[in-house]
């Protein structure tokens, strides 16, 4: 069974790293499509990036790419950055200011960060 407090713990560090850069994150089961936590959740965006990771990952094998590894990122307009990090059995979306947020600080200290948190999250 996945430990939501740990998950919960995870969120207020991504909201500690990434201050008021972060605008939204959502950690869900890949499978249902369930929203575990989150910080200014959107069942829209968890539905969306669900699809689009099963997508994703249907053409990298059909196309004999290598799969799909810790996390992808999408530049949006609007100054915003969608990472979407694969926990294996479950994904994450982080949608964040690119004017409040460092992007390094969300590649090399944040990402990183939720990887290690989930995982322990996560039954063995």
């Amino acid at each position: 069974m996945i430990d939501t407090k740990i998950l919960d713990l995870a969120v207020q560090d991504l909201r500690n790293v990434l201050r008021d850069g972060l605008v939204a994150t959502d950690i869900w089961e890949k499978a249902a499509g369930l929203s575990l936590a989150g910080y200014n959740q959107q069942p829209v965006a968890v539905a969306l990036f669900t699809r689009i990771t099963t997508e994703l990952e249907s053409s990298l094998a059909d196309s004999s790419f290598p799969p799909l590894a810790r996390y992808y990122l999408l530049d949006m307009e609007g100054n915003h950055t969608v990472a979407v990090v694969n926990h294996g059995a479950l994904l994450q979306g982080i949608l964040v200011d690119n004017k409040r947020a460092n992007l390094g600080i969300l590649i090399s200290v944040a990402i990183p960060r939720m990887l290690e948190a989930v995982t322990r999250a996560q039954p063995r």
